[in-house]
């Protein structure tokens, strides 16, 4: 073949080749496409349907007040354990379809631990940390680095019966047992059966009640340095009056109730007081409440190795997947910020009723005139804590399930159920 006619065979084949090749380039990764585009960088914001009508609209609003980001969303079932693995399938796997994520605050600890999250302490210092309530910041923050941000927290309270008390001339008392020593004075004023109603169900929320106790008797579950401490002296004590509680002052169905039957006992008038989260203050004071404004609020109780009041955290923090582009990191930083300002903080609480993290949305006054034991509730959730932060909390939550649910249904004793959850706990920290 001559040379002339040698070119005029390669050089179309050369030209399908070059444009195969940029095709393929072009479609090997979305984030590069978005980040190439001229428009605004599009970002994906994935969270569970339990809060998507508000989420939605802050969203938009977001949207519209700025022409740099599109967030768009990819909304999951209302179920903490799907929503987790599917978090932890895309992050494992380096997927950048999602590129911010509302996750339980429980399992900040964990991704954190395998390298998933963004490091967002250079875009957050000490002095805009310092506005967010401290408990939250804490939760937030892993080996030193705060590699998630608040969006909305819950905490829980002590819930009473302000007209009782008043009838007794006493006030709220601040110890566990100051609380039993109102049991025969209070039994039968106004409806009054038994003293304590909280949540000891083998779940969840057995978890953060006990953890309470331990808190609010000087105890923890874990040292600073992540070691288990879970059979101290002072969580024996704790765990005993836990017990003594649910026994002789409590519904003998209380170790069978989550929050929906222990609030029923309460809404019926028949508990002088309610541990529960926040958002009951206004199922108490809705109509057919039979405690319909004749509920007090106040810190939970402490022990007797006890300083001061520590209640359980909840709520959701925003992270950003570690494995997107830096444009796309800036931009989920910009729509975090606006996420955790004081206009969308307002907003999330007024419309969803979701307490904020922002301490100055607490005085807020259009705040106040919709939720005005906030004024009290201010001070409790300044000292509420995290469950304990460990990488495998799922398990240490299970462990403390089981054996403080033994302990509360009197199959073993208290000190049986703390050296077993110890050991249990130590194994996973291996």
């Amino acid at each position: 073949m001559k040379q002339s006619k040698l070119k005029k065979f390669i050089a179309p084949l050369l030209a399908s080749s070059l444009v195969f090749s940029l095709a393929a380039c072009s479609g090997s990764s979305s984030s590069s496409e978005k980040a190439d585009s001229k428009g605004p960088v599009e970002i994906t914001f994935s969270f569970d349907q339990g809060i998507g009508k508000p989420a939605q609209k802050i969203i938009d609003e977001y949207n519209k007040s700025q022409d740099k980001v599109k967030v768009k969303t990819n909304i999951l079932p209302q179920d903490a354990n799907v929503v987790h693995d599917d978090f932890v399938n895309k992050l494992a796997s380096g997927d950048t379809s999602v590129d911010v994520m509302a996750l339980d605050v429980v399992y900040v600890s964990e991704f954190a631990s395998a390298g998933w999250l963004t490091d967002l302490s250079p875009y957050f210092d000490k002095s805009t940390q310092s506005k967010y309530l401290p408990g939250t910041i804490e939760a937030a923050t892993y080996d030193g680095k705060l590699v998630a941000f608040p969006w909305f927290t819950n905490a829980s309270a002590l819930f009473y019966r302000k007209d009782v008390l008043d009838k007794l001339g006493v006030e709220p008392p601040t110890t566990y047992q100051g609380w039993m020593d109102l049991a025969e004075k209070a039994k039968g004023v106004n409806g009054v059966e038994y003293v304590a109603d909280f949540q000891a169900a083998q779940s969840e929320a057995l978890v953060c009640n006990w953890v309470e106790f331990v808190a609010n008797n000087g105890g923890e579950v874990l040292d600073q340095s992540g070691k288990p401490v879970v059979n101290s002296k002072n969580n024996i004590e704790a765990t005993q009056i836990m017990v003594d509680l649910a026994k002789n002052y409590a519904p003998k169905g209380v170790t069978t109730y989550t929050e929906p039957e222990s609030e029923q006992v309460f809404l019926d008038g028949k508990a002088l007081f309610l541990r529960d989260w926040s958002g009951f203050w206004s199922q108490a004071n809705q109509e057919g409440s039979k405690v319909k404004d004749k509920v007090g609020v106040t810190t939970l109780p402490i022990g007797p190795k006890g300083t001061e009041p520590h209640s359980t955290l909840g709520g959701l923090d925003l992270v950003i997947n570690k494995s997107i582009d830096e444009q796309h990191k800036d931009a989920a930083i910009d729509f975090i910020k606006y996420l955790s300002g004081e206009k969308a903080q307002k907003e999330m609480n007024l419309i969803a009723a979701q307490p904020p993290v922002l301490q100055s949305v607490y005085k807020d006054a259009e705040v106040l005139e919709v939720n005005p034991f906030y004024k009290d509730f201010y001070g409790i959730i300044m000292n509420g804590k995290a469950r304990p932060m460990s990488p495998k909390y799922a398990k240490v939550s299970d462990a403390i399930q089981r054996n403080i649910h033994l302990a509360l249904t009197g199959k073993v004793d208290v000190e049986k159920a703390l050296n077993d959850t110890q050991s249990e706990i130590e194994e996973l920290s291996k």
